[in-house]
């Protein structure tokens, strides 16, 4: 048969060795909780258990309505095209990594047909200080992610009386309590600008939540190709590149 051709079944069966085979039709870019992920997350001394058990509670009937709804919104500025941009505010430095992987889900699987979002990672408060005067008074072509994490006001206090008089409203505040209050500043102006803008504040760094995290923005990003009629899951401008550079190379 095919399989008993297959070189790593004919290595497994002389060697007496174990292999993981992959679903080739989960993407890379879906493929973060299947064996690809979960692997990797297991070797790294993670929770695999964890990870898994709260994957179906976007299934919910309270829980399925919000995707819907948030689903078929996408779906709609997608199709008027007025916004062009989702900038993703980060106010959590952990969330880092995982941010660029929603930049490529995001990218890689919506941007086709001249249609899709120009996703950009935006670090907060940083930015508050090079690019928020263009966010907030510039086109308004963007949609805004803001994730945050709910963390206590605590740790070493400022003391400004080492510097003017008029930093006096820092006095004895956290870097904390001060950077929660800019994230603040920043949304009210958005909601007085009626720039729209999604919140995602994270309670606690858990697999459990990465994984909700993890499931809930792949299947948001399935329906909106899906309701759009775009096919969120190939990449062929980036296999025509692909193409090209191996025959560059070859």
């Amino acid at each position: 048969s095919e399989k008993n051709h297959n070189p790593l079944c004919m290595l497994s069966k002389k060697m007496k060795l174990n292999f993981i085979e992959h679903k080739k039709y989960i993407g890379g870019r879906y493929s973060v909780l299947t064996e690809v992920g979960m692997v990797p997350a297991y070797l790294m001394g993670l929770n695999i258990t964890s990870f898994r058990k709260n994957l179906m509670n976007h299934f919910s009937i309270k829980n399925k309505n919000f995707l819907k709804d948030s689903s078929t919104k996408l779906t709609n500025l997608i199709e008027n095209k007025k916004f062009k941009n989702i900038v993703f505010l980060n106010y959590a430095p952990e969330l880092d990594k995982f941010l660029f992987w929603l930049q490529q889900l995001i990218a890689e699987s919506l941007g086709k047909r001249g249609k899709g979002f120009f996703p950009t990672i935006s670090k907060a408060p940083k930015d508050h200080h090079s690019l928020m005067q263009l966010y907030l008074d510039g086109p308004k072509d963007k949609l805004f992610y803001i994730f945050s994490k709910k963390k206590k006001s605590n740790g070493k206090k400022l003391n400004s009386k080492i510097f003017e008089k008029k930093f006096d409203f820092i006095n004895n505040k956290s870097l904390q309590k001060i950077k929660t209050n800019q994230m603040i500043a920043f949304k009210t102006i958005l909601a007085k600008k009626k720039i729209p803008f999604r919140e995602f504040e994270i309670k606690n760094f858990s697999e459990q939540t990465l994984s909700e995290l993890f499931s809930f923005f792949s299947l948001e990003t399935a329906i909106v190709g899906k309701l759009s009629k775009i096919n969120p899951f190939d990449q062929p401008a980036v296999e025509q590149v692909k193409s090209i550079t191996k025959k560059l190379l070859s």
